[in-house]
C-alpha cells in the first residue's frame, strides 16, 4: 500500500516524537542521577539507566495509549518473556565476532591492571550501555516507529524506515569520512533490521531488546576490539588492539561494530528470522 501525503507527514512527524521522548527520557535519567546525594560514579550510573528507562517507557505507553490509540500488546510491550533462542543469538553473536578478531586477526591483547576500573567497566557495560539502549532504543525504533508504519503502510517499510533512522541517529556527533560514513549507514540499517525481523518473530521488543543489550554489554563490558589510532576505550578489562587498517576490519572511526565481520554477523541472523517468519506464515 502506497501511503499519501497525509500518512507520510504524520509518520516523519511521529517519528520525531518517538526519538524526542528518548532524547528527553536520557537527559531526565542524567538529571536524576545527578540529585541522588551519592558521588559514586557506579551509582549514578545505575540510576540514570533506570531513570532512562522508565521515563522512555512511561512517556512512551501514555503517547502510544492516547495518540496513537495503540494497545501495549500492540506495540511489543507484553507479559511475553524473551524467547529462549534470541537469548542465545544475543551470546553467540558478540562472543563469535569477538573470537573471530583473536583468531584471525593481528593484534595485541591489553590488560588493564587498574583493578579499580573493572567494576565501573562492567557497571556501564550491563546498565546504561546493555539494558537502557537495549531496551529504551528497541522500545521506540521496533515498537513506537515500526508498529505504526505497519499499521499504516506496509511490513517491508515497517522494517526498513525505522533501521534507516537507526542507522542516521548513530552519525550524530561522529567526525565521519565518506567511507566511514558508508560503513556506519550500511551496518546501522543492517542490524537494525536484525532487531525488527526478531521483534516480529518473537511478537515482542523483548526478545529484540536482548540481544540488543546483550551485543552492546558484551562488546563494551568484554574484550574490546579497538582499531589502530583509537583511543575510545577508557574502562575495560581487555581490549584487544588491532594491527590490520584495513578498514573492512576496522569499521573505521566508528568501530567494529561497523565492520564487515559485524555486518555479515547481522545478515546471517536477520536471515534466519527471516526463515522462521516465513516458516510461521505457511503453517497459518
Amino acid at each position: 500500500m502506497k501511503p499519501n501525503k497525509e500518512k507520510i507527514i504524520f509518520i516523519i512527524l511521529h517519528s520525531i516524537a518517538a526519538i524526542a521522548i528518548m532524547i528527553i527520557a536520557l537527559l531526565g535519567g542524567d538529571m536524576i542521577s545527578n540529585i541522588v546525594p551519592n558521588d559514586s560514579p557506579a551509582i549514578k550510573s545505575i540510576i540514570s539507566a533506570i531513570g532512562y528507562i522508565g521515563i522512555t517507557l512511561s512517556a512512551g505507553l501514555l503517547y502510544a495509549k492516547y495518540v496513537l490509540h495503540f494497545s501495549f500488546e500492540e506495540i511489543g510491550v507484553c507479559f511475553k518473556a524473551p524467547q529462549l533462542k534470541w537469548i542465545a543469538v544475543g551470546f553467540i553473536l558478540p562472543s563469535a565476532i569477538t573470537a573471530f578478531y583473536l583468531i584471525f586477526t593481528d593484534g595485541q591483547l591489553v590488560k588493564n591492571n587498574d583493578t579499580a576500573s573493572v567494576v565501573p567497566c562492567l557497571i556501564n557495560a550491563i546498565f546504561p550501555v546493555g539494558l537502557a539502549s537495549g531496551i529504551c532504543e528497541e522500545f521506540v525504533f521496533r515498537g513506537l516507529i515500526m508498529r505504526t508504519l505497519e499499521r499504516r503502510w506496509n511490513s517491508a517499510a515497517a522494517v526498513l524506515v525505522p533501521s534507516v533512522l537507526f542507522a542516521l541517529m548513530h552519525t550524530f556527533n561522529m567526525h565521519l569520512g565518506f567511507v566511514d560514513m558508508l560503513l556506519l549507514i550500511v551496518a546501522g540499517t543492517s542490524v537494525g533490521v536484525m532487531f525488527s525481523l526478531i521483534a516480529l518473530q518473537s511478537g515482542t521488543i523483548w526478545s529484540s531488546a536482548v540481544v540488543h543489550a546483550l551485543w552492546n554489554a558484551i562488546t563494551f563490558g568484554g574484550i574490546i576490539i579497538e582499531a589502530p589510532g583509537n583511543e575510545a576505550a577508557k574502562d575495560f578489562i581487555y581490549k584487544y588492539e588491532l594491527l590490520d587498517t584495513n578498514i573492512l576490519l576496522t569499521g573505521g572511526r566508528f568501530g567494529i561494530e561497523s565492520a564487515l565481520p559485524a555486518i555479515i554477523g547481522y545478515l546471517l541472523v536477520c536471515a534466519i528470522a527471516f526463515m522462521l517468519i516465513r516458516k510461521a506464515s505457511k503453517t497459518l
